[in-house]
């Protein structure tokens, strides 16, 4: 199939005007639709719809905003012209999920089979977490694209059938069909695929993306990725796909990009080659990966410049997994840490019993800020990890101020 041929199976409205119409049908009582106050507002801005035909071709652009999925698909069937105005009109994409390989579709087969699952989430369904969910698989030499209902009593079925190509191009050209409707300004996108084709691509750019996901065994498909999305991440999440993540280290000059040092909060699937210079100068306020350099007295630096109010703002937690030995006196030289004793046990009132089964145990310490002695932070060392945690909190009620301890969320 030649790039210049229309690729049966992307029409957005018609693929899933059954979906959107169905969700309505069931849920009559709250059906999902824009704001109504955005929708009287232009509906006395233009007379109301019956003046429709009327309008601009600019002016019906800016209503068709407005609308949502299962709106803008009964307009897009009325006529040729609304068609192409529907079609012209940006959706809000806020999330999109491409994954090849997922094994828990068992309503479909009962063995694993290969696959690439989509899921496509709108700015208009982000309340009720709704997701369009489309698998591709082989048939032959044809494209099976399967839509996966979660109504009561619903059965998945067969979408589409495509001809004549190869379910994980199809699958690919589809979502990124959903990227250029959006004109590419998805809010947030995970992509857990082994072979992405990068090299036929249509991303150039996500301006708006500030959440990423991607899962690959290939560097270069990290920073393929890193290069098309803003350097003012809200979270960065970079996954091996393999099981072992000790044979795949993320490089240091990889680690030193604006996206990684800046980013609020970052989870790595694997090695990272920090240095204790580049950890210290880190922003996240959450963080996880396996190290092979950070030092115990880097952590130890970590830990004082938090105590001294120098601290990353709003730090919630990090977890550096290696199995390599910590040095408990090195970790805590200079710092007052209050071990977890009966006594601490008894003043946090049930706090170590739960942070034992959502974090596990290790050996514990409490650790107070200079600048506010109510504030505190959790250090645990285990044979894995060494974890530190903002755990104490300060509260005021009735007029008096005490530590409340709570898991970091």
């Amino acid at each position: 199939m030649s790039e210049n041929e229309s690729f049966p199976g992307l029409n957005v409205f018609e693929e899933l005007l059954d979906d959107a119409e169905q969700e309505v049908s069931e849920n009559k009582e709250n059906p999902e639709k824009s704001k109504k106050q955005e929708i009287d507002e232009l509906c006395e801005f233009i007379g109301g719809f019956e003046k429709w035909p009327v309008l601009t071709d600019d002016c019906k652009i800016e209503v068709v905003k407005y609308l949502d999925l299962w709106s803008r698909c009964k307009l897009s069937i009325c006529s040729k012209s609304d068609y192409e105005i529907v079609n012209k009109t940006a959706l809000k994409l806020d999330c999109i999920d491409i994954q090849d390989n997922e094994t828990w579709h068992y309503e479909l087969s009962k063995e694993d089979f290969d696959n690439v699952t989509i899921r496509l989430q709108f700015s208009f369904d982000f309340a009720t977490c709704k997701t369009y969910n489309l698998i591709f698989s082989q048939l032959g030499e044809d494209v099976q694209m399967r839509r996966v209902h979660y109504y009561r009593n619903s059965k998945p079925r067969i979408s589409t059938v495509i001809n004549s190509c190869n379910y994980y191009e199809a699958a690919v050209r589809f979502a990124e069909s959903w990227l250029k409707r959006s004109r590419f300004e998805v809010k947030e996108i995970r992509v857990e695929m082994s072979k992405y084709p990068t090299d036929t691509s249509q991303i150039e750019s996500l301006p708006l993306c500030k959440n990423v996901r991607v899962g690959s065994d290939d560097i270069n498909v990290y920073r393929w990725w890193l290069r098309r999305v803003p350097e003012d991440l809200n979270s960065l999440k970079l996954i091996r796909l393999e099981e072992d993540r000790k044979v795949f280290t993320i490089p240091t000059d990889l680690l030193e990009l604006p996206h990684v040092m800046n980013v609020s909060s970052f989870y790595f699937y694997c090695r990272a080659a920090f240095t204790d210079e580049q950890f210290l100068r880190l922003k996240a306020q959450s963080m996880s990966f396996d190290c092979i350099y950070i030092t115990d007295g880097c952590i130890n630096e970590f830990l004082k410049r938090w105590i001294n109010g120098k601290g990353i703002d709003g730090f919630r937690q990090v977890f550096l997994w290696s199995t390599r030995e910590r040095s408990q006196i090195e970790l805590l030289r200079g710092i007052e840490a209050r071990p977890w004793d009966e006594a601490f046990e008894e003043e946090a009132r049930g706090f170590c019993g739960d942070f034992e089964r959502v974090c596990g145990r290790g050996q514990c310490f409490q650790i107070s800020s200079r600048i506010d002695p109510y504030e505190s932070l959790t250090l645990s060392i285990s044979d894995d990890s060494t974890c530190i945690y903002a755990t104490g909190k300060k509260t005021t009620y009735e007029g008096v101020t005490y530590t409340d301890y709570g898991i970091p969320r």
